[in-house]
């Protein structure tokens, strides 16, 4: 192998084609296309020359096989980061994964992606479709919320979340633990019964939720006044707490006054008591240095 070839992160030319061919067969719409003719299609999927003829030369099920694997593997992977959201499309569900995989398969490497990946190419079209339940969207999201707080790192400082033990200030922002996510809905979805059988239909109404991750690792939503919702979103995107809490206010048309303040105050004590604030953010020194 050359120089060139041991640095280039590029699979070689045969092995790419093979690579095409097989996740050809796992967005064919209909298996028996490839069971009908197994060389003519693996020629149509990019075969060529000893590759076609080892290829052709198994049994039509070895690539069936494999195509029914992966598929089914796909599928429950997507089942368990929305169970919820699948239990409620019934049949709809496995047939929309087939539609997902046959038009955009997974791009990414981790399984566990496949979830959210499918929900932006399902949620377009469940919003369109008057057979779907309104609030679907909402509910999948959710799930994908609770889903993403589930398995995100904590930094390597605050294992199970610890408080950094640095005081909050007006002219810093605050560190959170990495679980932590605002999220909003239409319809109150945070309110439906867990249980994967249940009905129930939420409410219309607006709802702004904190997602986290406890010190006994259970994910939590905490609902949020719309104040609320518009201070911490800044601070989660960095924005320093005096920012936050005047830019926050502007936003809705609030006067900065003592009331906000005690809210405030009380908002982020309850979050560092819950674990998912935990601490004042590293000050800055000029050019972005980090102190401390």
């Amino acid at each position: 192998m050359s120089a060139a070839d041991e640095g280039s992160s590029e699979p070689p030319a045969e092995l790419a084609a093979l690579q095409r061919a097989l996740q050809r067969s796992v967005s064919e719409p209909d298996g028996a296309a490839i069971a009908a003719d197994p060389r003519g299609w693996l020629a149509r999927a990019g075969l060529e020359g000893a590759d076609l003829d080892a290829m052709a030369s198994l049994p039509p099920g070895r690539l069936l096989l494999y195509r029914s694997l992966i598929r089914r593997g796909l599928t429950g992977a997507i089942r368990a980061g929305i169970p919820r959201t699948a239990a409620r499309l019934g049949a709809r569900f496995e047939a929309d994964v087939a539609r997902f995989l046959e038009v955009e398969l997974p791009r990414s490497r981790y399984v566990r992606d496949a979830a959210f990946e499918f929900v932006g190419f399902a949620a377009p079209r469940w919003a369109e479709d008057p057979e779907v339940p309104a609030y679907l969207v909402d509910l999948a999201r959710h799930e994908l919320a609770a889903f993403a707080a589930s398995f995100a790192e904590a930094d390597e400082e605050e294992p199970g979340g610890p408080a950094s033990g640095e005081a909050l200030s007006l002219d810093r922002g605050v560190r959170f633990h990495r679980s932590a996510a605002l999220v909003r809905h239409e319809h109150a979805v945070h309110r439906l019964a867990s249980d994967e059988a249940a009905r129930d239909t939420p409410a219309r109404e607006p709802v702004r939720l904190l997602v986290y991750r406890d010190a006994g690792h259970e994910v939590r939503f905490l609902e949020l006044t719309p104040l609320a919702a518009e201070i911490l979103g800044r601070l989660l995107a960095g924005a320093t707490l005096r920012d936050a809490v005047v830019e926050g206010c502007a936003a809705l048309g609030h006067p900065v006054d003592g009331a906000v303040l005690e809210s405030t105050a009380a908002v982020l004590a309850d979050l560092a008591d819950r674990g998912a604030l935990l601490g004042a953010a590293p000050s800055r020194l000029p050019g972005g240095a980090g102190r401390g």
